[in-house]
């Protein structure tokens, strides 16, 4: 059974610093923008995660500890996934937002996942941009049902810096 999860929230302002959120879904608008993933399994070798990435793979678990839930594994072909759709916003090519999140569900499906979901959160300003963006999605429903869902157990997060702007993606996966 394949299963996509996907929701949409516009971005928003918030203490005199731009801070978005966004889980999961494209809409037709982002859709026709959308950049075909050039990532694929066999291409991420020697994937190395920041340490922001990290950080936020890392208070992302934290969270769903405090919920009784199990940890959620690094996956470097995710987080690749991941770190692509970041750059892609980063760098204008498509819209903050969830722009080829179908293609990207797709591969990470065809790797071995039965179900995918997508986070993805903008922000600028902050002296700790990856707490900001957990946050944001802690306080967020639909981003938080991602976090917490039981279901998934493989994430990969991917973050691109621009002038100061940091563009989040994280990437969740139910693997067998």
């Amino acid at each position: 059974m394949r299963s996509v999860l996907s929701l949409l929230l516009l971005p928003t302002l918030a203490l005199g610093a731009l801070v978005g959120c966004d889980d999961g879904t494209s809409n037709a608008s982002t859709a026709d923008t959308a950049v075909a993933p050039q990532v694929t399994p066999g291409n991420v070798g020697g994937f190395d995660w920041t340490d922001m990435e990290l950080d936020v793979h890392d208070q992302v678990n934290a969270y769903r500890a405090t919920e009784g839930l199990p940890p959620l594994e690094l996956d470097p072909f995710i987080g690749a996934l991941s770190r692509e759709h970041s750059d892609n916003m980063a760098d204008g090519s498509v819209p903050i937002g969830h722009a080829g999140f179908d293609a990207r569900g797709d591969l990470i499906i065809e790797d071995g996942a039965d179900m995918v979901g997508e986070n993805v959160a903008f922000n600028q300003g902050y002296n700790d941009p990856a707490t900001i963006a957990v946050d944001g999605w802690l306080n967020s429903p639909p981003h938080y049902e991602n976090i917490v869902n039981e279901y998934f157990t493989h994430a990969g997060v991917g973050i691109a810096e621009r002038d100061g702007a940091y563009y989040m993606t994280q990437m969740f996966a139910r693997k067998r």
